[in-house]
């Protein structure tokens, strides 16, 4: 697997290209730039790619089953209106902490969306991890700093999260029909090595994918945390990944030129290009996000019918 080629599917240097999904419905490939403030979609079968501006920095999008797109912006999730570019704020996140930003999200095979964050300036133990169903927000893991992922292996009823700054990944359990973690245990520490755990994904065969910051390299692990194997890319900083395609084993890894070392810039003309690889496994699409249902129609008004006769009086 070390040996995987790597070739460079989109060619664009993006500041901090993040949370790459891939949509089956659609075959096309959406993600963010955080610090470029816009999302993006791709299609890989005719090179056609389009983005929209956000106000504000988006920390990941998923797909409605309108196919519309939801994005984590910092006051929570809102649609993107894709011919005005305008937000509609649907689902309210952490707005009593406006030092803070969503940082990932992604959704469960239920629909349920779960949105991880962080503060703008990355203060320690003040960001979380949010279950969003329906219109319901749960915090269901506090005191992070730099929340990604998180990346779900339902049918082992696992849920892994990092914490970016703390050089760490967490697995829990995870009950699918609820939601609900519990027996949270350290999973990888990569503390030693000071690389950045980023965005990550489980294989068809169960296996963690975890993009690594400042190790140029995408790392797999098997369910006991021993590594399986590795990708190299000629950039120093993965900052997520998904797998697609129409067979579903093409591997899509997106980078960050915001978070190279600025005297390694210019020897690294790809960091911020979105790359493909085919590593020889299968991986399942992004699932649909359920959204908010809407709200009831409004009963029809029924006709009262004739007024009864009024009664004489005097005046």
């Amino acid at each position: 697997m070390g040996d995987t080629a790597v070739e460079v599917v989109l060619s664009i240097r993006a500041e901090h290209a993040e949370g790459p999904l891939w949509d089956a419905a659609t075959a096309r490939l959406w993600w963010v730039d955080i610090t470029g403030q816009r999302v993006h979609c791709f299609d890989p079968a005719t090179g056609n790619h389009s983005s929209w501006a956000t106000a504000g920095q988006p920390g990941g999008v998923v797909l409605n089953g309108a196919g519309e797109p939801v994005v984590a912006s910092p006051g929570g999730l809102a649609v993107l209106d894709r011919s005005t570019g305008t937000m509609d704020l649907r689902v309210p996140i952490e707005q009593d902490r406006p030092g803070n930003r969503a940082n990932d999200v992604k959704t469960d095979g239920r629909g349920r969306a779960w949105v991880g964050t962080m503060a703008y300036d990355k203060r320690p133990r003040n960001a979380a991890l949010y279950r969003v169903d329906g219109g319901h927000v749960t915090c269901v893991v506090g005191g992070l700093t730099i929340c990604n992922g998180p990346a779900f292996d339902e049918p082992q009823g696992r849920l892994y999260l990092a914490d970016t700054a703390l050089f760490a990944v967490d697995v829990f359990d995870l009950d699918p029909a609820t939601g609900t973690l519990t027996g949270r245990r350290p999973f990888l520490d990569f503390s030693d090595a000071q690389v950045w755990p980023d965005g990550m994904t489980v294989d068809d065969e169960g296996m963690l994918w975890v993009a690594l910051g400042r190790a140029g390299a995408v790392h797999r692990y098997r369910a006991d945390g021993t590594l399986d194997g590795m990708i190299e890319l000629p950039a120093t900083n993965p900052t997520s990944v998904a797998f697609g395609g129409i067979d579903r084993g093409d591997l899509y890894i997106t980078t960050s030129w915001f978070d190279c070392e600025p005297d390694s810039r210019a020897a690294q003309p790809q960091a911020g290009a979105i790359f493909r690889c085919r590593p020889g496994v299968t991986g399942p699409p992004s699932p649909r996000y359920a959204g908010v249902p809407p709200p009831p129609a409004p009963l029809p008004e029924r006709d009262p019918g004739p007024l009864p006769p009024e009664k004489g009086g005097t005046a």
